[in-house]
């Protein structure tokens, strides 16, 4: 289930550009610790990888040459990250890249010297992980995702997309406190706009299925789907289970969306993890991560899947596939 990378041997390396005199000493391999739910081979995050080491290498980090990656999934079971985190850090890792609230949380109760960038996160200040957006503070920094100030933008596409919604179930993770802390936004919101909320919550996988029980018990019209770890890796359970019931379900994940789910908006999250090795970069350069201000993503994407309206039989009105980014038919 954990996908385990070890140090590779670069005897003989080379910096990219570096020509070495003779006699020259061979130029140190710097090693970064990665701490996230899926590996590179996961369809839906496999764009992200590509962003996050296509950039490392454009700014002369390359895996195998000058660079050593120690790095851990947790593909589905978040009980894992902190046994994960204190094996990375143990591993005497430069910098960690942390992917999710729940790899950024374990990462911290590993350690409070070794830079940790945060990627894919939301509400990074009301969570402690540091002190402020412009001064962090600590040994954390990195790019957050913003997913908990979108849920006003999905309640009116979902609005949009199915105007008879007034029920719509949530599946969310106590444990992850950006999920925890969106649930509470998404109440009040809610009550602002006259639409019932059904609390679906799943901490561990075994949740799922009750989770989806209660949902067709009360007969949602709509599922809001938080992509934390335990969620996102049962996302083809939640599509098909919600396709075969005519629910419309909406996420702030662009890969779910492409994998069967109605609708998304958010950060391009390929973007995130490309800011993310920026970070990594700069750390390995020498930067302290208490002097890099957090940032926050620029672009944003709204994503239909046609296929699966036509499957819920919904007619998505033009004025919203005109807004959006990207069109599956």
């Amino acid at each position: 289930m954990i996908d385990r990378r070890t140090f590779m041997t670069c005897a003989g390396g080379v910096a990219l550009g570096a020509t070495l005199p003779v006699g020259a000493q061979t130029p140190r391999v710097a090693r970064l610790g990665v701490l996230a739910t899926q590996p590179p081979s996961s369809p839906t995050n496999a764009p992200s990888w590509k962003a996050f080491y296509g950039e490392l290498q454009a700014r002369g980090w390359v895996e195998g040459r000058n660079l050593a990656v120690e790095a851990r999934y947790t593909e589905g079971r978040p009980d894992l990250e902190r046994q994960l985190a204190a094996e990375v850090v143990a591993a005497g890792v430069e910098v960690i890249v942390a992917g999710g609230s729940q790899a950024v949380s374990a990462a911290r109760d590993a350690t409070r010297t070794v830079p940790i960038v945060m990627t894919n996160v939301s509400h990074v200040v009301e969570a402690g992980y540091v002190a402020s957006l412009a001064r962090p503070g600590g040994n954390i920094t990195g790019v957050t995702n913003q997913l908990g100030d979108l849920m006003a933008k999905h309640f009116e596409l979902l609005r949009t997309a199915r105007p008879d919604t007034r029920k719509i179930g949530v599946l969310w993770s106590p444990d992850n406190l950006g999920s925890a802390i969106a649930f509470k936004d998404m109440q009040m919101r809610a009550r602002d706009l006259g639409l019932a909320l059904v609390s679906l919550p799943v901490d561990r996988p075994d949740e799922l299925d009750p989770a989806l029980l209660l949902a067709q018990r009360e007969s949602v019209q709509a599922l809001h789907v938080h992509p934390t770890a335990v969620i996102g890796a049962h996302w083809r359970r939640i599509s098909a289970w919600a396709t075969d019931r005519k629910v419309v379900t909406i996420s702030g994940f662009n890969g779910f969306t492409r994998g069967g789910f109605l609708l998304s908006y958010g950060a391009d999250f390929a973007d995130i993890w490309r800011i993310a090795a920026t970070f990594v970069d700069r750390i390995l350069r020498g930067a302290k991560p208490a002097d890099l201000p957090v940032e926050q993503p620029t672009k944003f994407e709204l994503v239909i899947n046609l296929k699966t309206a036509k499957t819920l039989g919904l007619t998505i009105p033009q004025q919203l596939l005109s807004r959006a980014d990207e069109v599956i038919q």
